[in-house]
């Protein structure tokens, strides 16, 4: 006997017609609501953005009036500006005084093809540089004049900067992203704040004198601490109580900043939580000037290539320099300024023109003080030629054993070093031995590495002419060592010397 279906019922049939009616309409709805709200927000967030076209001199009187150089490649080329300016409600803390705006802030970003690297290039403000002819904000035509960089912006707005990078580096600029001082706070504190490791403790008062307002008013303890937008903003104009006063160990400090929000920007609670990530876009979208083809699809497109960009893979530097206390001649009165390495600085930007390597990079490694960090010493031994009472040692202790740094400073003074200091690491449990060296001590830090078997050498480009020796666990001794004829002090770095160059995985205080 074979079995035959019976049809439904009438009224079922009706019900389960009902139900899937009820059913289509609910799933339409969502559609609706769900690309509908994102059209909208989409609108919203695109109508935040102010546009400028630096190159449309018919409706802008100030614009690019100099030929651009060719674009090469698939690579991008973004210029950052912060403006200085204070035309905007409750600015008079950061200066009343202080008459229009400057650039005080410049960075080049490099994107690479594909994504596959991200090269942030901060030039100084105070560099001594060739300011192409612009035209300003009455219309006529300025002449090119030697003068600080940061008075391109003065002489012809956003334009004007472009125009004076593109004609330094012969590197096309493919867009431009100006923030002042609201528009960076106002991203930060969407953001969340920031978390930032502060080495020293900050007391940075605002001080009145002659020609305006000096300070940023920061008060912070040593360590880690969370900034809001107004304290981050602090941070990063700090200039005068902090280090040596000078703008490029402020550069150092915003590059330190930079590496935390590019770690915070692209952590996975930021990008899976909705609501704050459009906060930050509101935000963002309010707080930037840029050009009309950089705009929100623009953006999208370029957060969907570099999706999966590592903070390792994102490189700062600062311009190569070969004078930073230097002096010129700027309308009648002498200016400190520092003048770039011309060798140097050209390899840079001939790399980025060509999305080649940096020349002669060595990113610092960020290794746990508890972690042996690869050694920079080559498998075969160098001839030494620097000899010991021609290096200054500054000795830390990273062990915790009390009177290890004195005791190893008197090691060094023994073999004939020059001992400047003893201080204690930013960490007790070192296993490995440090020897730390700046860019022009390559073969000073060969001699002192030998001096110390089982020590690491390590790149720093923030020191000077004083090497530091981290003593870890592992240190066994001072040993004699043999030095060419003669001994010669370390030489000037060659054009392709390392560029000083840190990735935005690196903490600030973990060396």
């Amino acid at each position: 006997m074979t079995d035959v279906s019976m049809p439904p019922a009438p009224g079922r049939r009706s019900r389960a017609r009902r139900i899937l009616k009820w059913v289509a309409i609910s799933v339409a709805t969502v559609l609706v609501i769900t690309v509908g709200g994102a059209y909208l927000v989409y609108l919203h967030l695109n109508g935040n953005l102010t546009t400028y076209d630096p190159h449309d001199c018919k409706h802008h009187k100030t614009c690019i009036v100099i030929p651009e150089p060719k674009r090469v490649g698939k690579a991008q080329n973004i210029l950052l500006i912060g403006s200085d300016t204070r035309a905007f409600a409750g600015s008079a803390k950061y200066g009343r005084l202080v008459a229009g705006a400057r650039s005080d802030t410049a960075i080049l970003v490099h994107l690479g093809a594909g994504a596959s690297k991200a090269i942030l290039v901060s030039i100084p403000r105070d560099s001594y540089v060739q300011i192409p002819k612009c035209r300003r904000p009455d219309g006529g035509v300025s002449q090119p004049q030697h003068n600080k960089f940061n008075a391109a912006y003065s002489i012809g707005g956003p334009a004007c900067t472009i125009a004076t990078v593109e004609s330094l580096t012969n590197i096309r600029i493919d867009h431009f992203v100006e923030v002042n001082f609201a528009g960076f706070k106002n991203m930060v504190d969407a953001l969340g704040g920031v978390t930032l490791c502060v080495p020293q403790a900050i007391n940075d008062p605002i001080v009145r004198s002659g020609n305006g307002f000096h300070g940023s008013g920061l008060v912070l303890p040593a360590g880690n601490d969370h900034l809001n937008g107004e304290q981050a903003l602090g941070y990063v104009r700090a200039r005068y109580s902090l280090g040596d006063g000078s703008d490029l160990g402020r550069i150092k400090r915003q590059q330190a900043f930079l590496s935390a929000v590019v770690r915070k920007a692209t952590s996975t609670g930021l990008l899976l939580n909705v609501p704050a990530l459009y906060s930050f876009l509101n935000a963002a979208t309010k707080s930037v000037q840029t050009d009309p083809g950089f705009k929100l699809l623009q953006l999208k497109d370029l957060a969907g290539r570099l999706h999966g960009l590592k903070p390792g893979k994102v490189v700062m530097l600062t311009v190569p320099l070969s004078d930073t206390n230097a002096y010129r001649d700027i309308g009648g009165l002498r200016a400190s300024v520092v003048i770039w390495d011309d060798a140097r600085a050209s390899l840079l930007w001939n790399a980025l023109r060509t999305d080649g390597p940096l020349p002669g990079t060595a990113p610092l490694p960020s290794p746990s003080p508890s972690t042996t960090a690869p050694s920079s010493a080559p498998s075969s031994a160098p001839t030494l030629i620097v000899a010991p009472s021609h290096i200054r040692v500054r000795v830390l202790n990273g062990t915790g054993q009390p009177g290890i740094a004195h005791k190893v400073a008197d090691q060094l003074t023994a073999e004939g070093f020059d001992v400047v200091g003893v201080g204690d690491a930013d960490s007790p449990s070192y296993t490995t031995t440090f020897v730390r060296y700046g860019t022009t001590k390559n073969e000073s830090s060969q001699t002192l590495a030998a001096a110390v078997p089982g020590s690491d050498r390590q790149l720093d480009g923030s020191l000077g002419s004083v090497l530091q020796l981290v003593v870890g666990s592992n240190y066994t001794g001072v040993v004699p060592v043999q030095v060419a004829t003669g001994g010669v002090p370390t030489p000037s770095p060659s054009p392709t010397a390392t560029l000083d160059a840190v990735t935005a995985d690196r903490d600030v205080c973990a060396t």
